[in-house]
């Protein structure tokens, strides 16, 4: 007679079937979150860089009486000019030429020499320029020569990204963050849970499919950087001097790296596992050189902190990959738990950590869009965490009943869904985060701008807030020098605001002068309220020993 098994074994196996479904659910859940934060760097335009203009020649938004014959931008860090890049474009959209163009000063200024004289009127100079980070920044400042002293509408660089770049910039990046989670962060979260699946078939076929997929990617940036470097064209000299850079270096080193792991997967033989780990330490390299990690501002702790990001996110996500794909059942399902929430940490930590590096002050938090994204990225990270604790008190409470129900297995899948949801809506966020300019370069507490009016005479603008609302108007004349003689007419300044938006067509500025004295002219205002938000022009008249000229510049009040 045939004995059938008992009920309370068919509840386990019947319980373990619905387990191993919803850990495979869950996994795919986190395979589309994968996607989906590949979709959202393919779209997403490039991240601001963090070289930024410190002053240019002539000033931004300044005016000379003739024509210049050098044009210069100051940096706040090294740089590389992309080749051909310097343009001098006038009002009416029209080129001048540049008869030369270098760079200076270990690389912190970009100078290009006008090719004779231009003719009166507004022009825009514009150059790009290849940041110690490997992000590409347009550079750019107006100035007008001669009888013209207003700029009119506004003028367009028309810079545009073409050739190689334009092609293989996004879906390299794309290639290279999925390459990273399917081999680097596959075999560290394998080592961590799972050491026994590195010997598995099926985990050296996504390896090796890892691998190859970051090998595409690493050489389409090394394309994207030399395309960057010559202007759009893949040229000799212009590779060669990306191999000779930080970034070029790490990219060859991982290549080789990942085309001996392709041959020799991880799991073969200890000396497999070995080159796997160093292929895993190189890739984390070279996504973190080729990101805001190699930028030279706050050396080392951008490296040190974008590194430990990029371990953790590809370690959390590998793992994921290994539930879904090189393993059956759900072995170590608990370790894995405390070792995701580790690193979904740590991951947490390190980015808005970095990302906070980019606030200063506090206020930007709340008044630019970077602050703001950044503000519902924490919010979500929490949401995640508090989903995660939820999702392991339901496995843990399932774990103590053997017998358990399909409801409590239901309950726990959609907790985790939510989770997943979360993640992805984190991603997205980091995505955005990314491409926006830095709360630190886009927000500022006050306006101060230099007007050249030529000859040496050179006037010093600040309004010490933007918030609407009292305002501070301080212009400065520095002592010229043969200084004032004694007798002398001294030159005076007139200041006046309007804003088309704010229906303000003129608002004089009643101005206190003190000096002459060591530092020259100094003129504050008095009582200075501007009533609304919006965009203001500010109108500077100042007539000194060469008669009456006009200069103006806008700013957004808050």
């Amino acid at each position: 007679m045939s004995r059938n098994p008992s009920p309370p074994v068919l509840a386990q196996n019947d319980n373990r079937r619905f387990a191993v479904t919803i850990t495979r659910a869950v996994a795919l859940s986190w395979l589309l979150a994968l996607v989906a934060t590949a979709a959202a760097v393919w779209g997403a335009p490039p991240a601001s860089a963090h070289a930024t203009i410190v002053s240019t020649t002539p000033g931004d938004g300044s005016h000379v009486d003739v024509s210049p014959e050098v044009l210069a931008f100051e940096l706040s860090e090294p740089v590389t000019l992309v080749e051909g890049s310097a343009q001098l474009i006038d009002s009416t959209g029209d080129r001048h030429s540049v008869s030369t163009d270098r760079v200076e000063d270990g690389g912190r200024r970009i100078v290009f020499v006008v090719d004779g004289e231009i003719p009166d009127g507004a022009y825009l100079a514009t150059a790009r320029v290849i940041s110690a980070d490997t992000h590409v920044v347009s550079l750019s400042s107006r100035f007008t020569v001669g009888s013209v002293t207003q700029f009119g509408h506004v003028l367009d660089a028309g810079a545009t990204t073409t050739g190689v770049e334009q092609y293989l910039r996004y879906p390299s990046k794309a290639a290279v963050y999925l390459g990273v989670v399917l081999s680097s962060g596959l075999i560290i979260a394998g080592r961590w849970v799972w050491p026994t699946a590195l010997g598995g078939g099926r985990f050296r076929t996504v390896y090796r499919v890892g691998a190859a997929v970051l090998t595409v990617g690493l050489l389409g940036r090394f394309l994207v950087q030399v395309a960057q470097q010559s202007g759009g064209l893949v040229e000799a000299s212009a590779a060669a001097t990306v191999l000779g850079s930080q970034v070029g270096v790490a990219i060859a080193v991982a290549v080789v790296l990942n085309l001996a792991c392709f041959a020799f997967p991880p799991g073969t033989n200890r000396t497999a596992d070995a080159l796997g780990y160093v292929q895993a330490a190189s890739a984390v390299a070279a996504v973190t050189l080729g990101g805001h990690g190699g930028s030279t501002e706050r050396w080392p702790l951008a490296f040190i902190g974008t590194a430990t990001h990029v371990y953790a996110a590809a370690l959390w996500l590998g793992g994921v990959c290994i539930l879904a794909l090189a393993i059956d059942g759900v072995a170590q399902l608990e370790r894995w738990h405390r070792v995701a929430a580790g690193h979904v940490v740590l991951v947490s930590a390190t980015g808005l950590t970095l990302a906070i590096l980019q606030v200063r002050p506090i206020e930007a938090l709340f008044r630019t869009s970077y602050g703001q994204v950044l503000i519902v990225k924490v919010v979500l990270v929490g949401l995640v965490v508090v989903a995660g604790y939820l999702t392991y008190r339901r496995y843990r409470h399932g774990t103590t009943d053997p017998a358990g129900d399909r409801g409590e297995v239901t309950r726990r899948s959609h907790i985790v869904t939510v989770e997943a949801g979360l993640a992805v809506a984190v991603l997205a966020a980091t995505s955005v985060l990314s491409s926006l300019t830095p709360a630190k370069d886009s927000y500022t507490t006050n306006v101060h701008t230099e007007l050249n009016f030529g000859t040496s005479e050179i006037l010093d603008v600040e309004i010490d807030t933007v918030r609407r609302g009292p305002q501070t108007v301080t212009v400065r004349f520095p002592t010229p020098d043969t200084g004032f003689a004694a007798g002398a007419v001294l030159p005076d300044v007139d200041v006046e605001l309007s804003s088309a938006q704010a229906n303000v067509a003129r608002m004089p500025i009643e101005l206190t002068r003190t000096g002459p004295d060591d530092d020259g002219l100094t003129w504050i205002s008095d009582g200075v309220i501007v009533p609304t938000a919006g965009k203001w022009k500010v109108t500077v008249r100042f007539e000194g020993a060469h008669g009456p000229k006009l200069a103006s510049f806008d700013y957004d009040a808050l």
